[in-house]
């Protein structure tokens, strides 16, 4: 992200912070509609409490 600014940096999806090359920072990546779509957090920690706090892989 060279040259990229705080406005750029996309927050944290389960905790709202933002997410920065710190050697933590996770990426899930999904299909949903028909599209791509990437989840980004900002450590093991929120990327692990967002797939216990999601129904997002069932079908119900």
């Amino acid at each position: 992200m060279t040259g990229s600014s705080d406005e750029d940096t996309p927050a944290c999806q389960a905790c709202e912070d933002p997410v920065t090359q710190n050697g933590e920072r996770r990426v899930v990546s999904i299909v949903e509609n028909g599209e791509a779509v990437h989840y980004e957090f900002c450590s093991v920690d929120c990327r692990e409490s967002w797939d216990g706090s999601t129904s997002r892989y069932s079908n119900n």
